[in-house]
């Protein structure tokens, strides 16, 4: 994580994060959503490796746009960058009293990773661009087609602390394979990035 102040008190704030799992007890990393959650997502058509077990699974979060398991396999990489704006700072100054309205900041975001399986997200061993179709006993096709393994998702947000939570609502567009889908809302609490 890296925070770079501009504008007297506004606030870049830049994360990476990587994890690679290896061994015959893996991890299964879902790419998609963000921390804290409230109301949570999961996106079933993703497809996972069939000969493979997992011993783990846990999510890969703050790739807004998406659900979660947009992308998912044993290794996964992301990069977040957020412009902080805390709106009443500039209005009244630093001295305000209210709590809400001093931790009250707009946000703007941009989002992009990849979760995969194999050495690469471009790996024969990745499962999202195959797929095989069965009608036993005699039919069983496979299908390759092309899906990025790259996810990108953008949006604005609000951020403020109420009752004693920090609460964050944001608004996403996720860009798939060159196509931007339907925004989300993404409602959750706590102050991890």
């Amino acid at each position: 994580r890296h925070y770079i102040p501009f504008l007297k008190y506004g606030i870049i704030a830049l994360r990476t994060a990587g994890v690679s799992s290896y061994g015959s007890e893996k991890i299964m990393f879902h790419l998609g959503g963000t921390n804290g959650w409230v109301f949570q997502q999961f996106d079933q058509s993703t497809p996972t490796p069939q000969d493979q077990a997992f011993a783990y699974k846990t999510p890969a979060s703050q790739m807004r746009g998406f659900k979660y398991n947009v992308r998912n396999g044993s290794s996964f990489a992301l990069i977040n960058t957020e412009v902080r704006l805390p709106v009443f700072k500039y209005l009244l100054g630093k001295n305000i009293k209210s709590t809400l309205l001093r931790n009250f900041q707009i946000v703007g975001f941009f989002d992009a990773g990849s979760a995969w399986h194999g050495l690469t997200p471009y790996s024969d061993d990745n499962p999202l661009n195959s797929q095989v179709f069965t009608n036993p006993p005699v039919v069983e096709v496979e299908v390759n087609y092309f899906r990025d393994p790259l996810v990108m998702g953008y949006g604005y947000g609000l951020r403020t602390k109420l009752l004693g939570y920090f609460i964050k609502l944001d608004y996403a567009y996720g860009i798939e394979t060159r196509r931007v889908n339907d925004g989300i809302f993404y409602f959750s609490l706590g102050r991890d990035f």
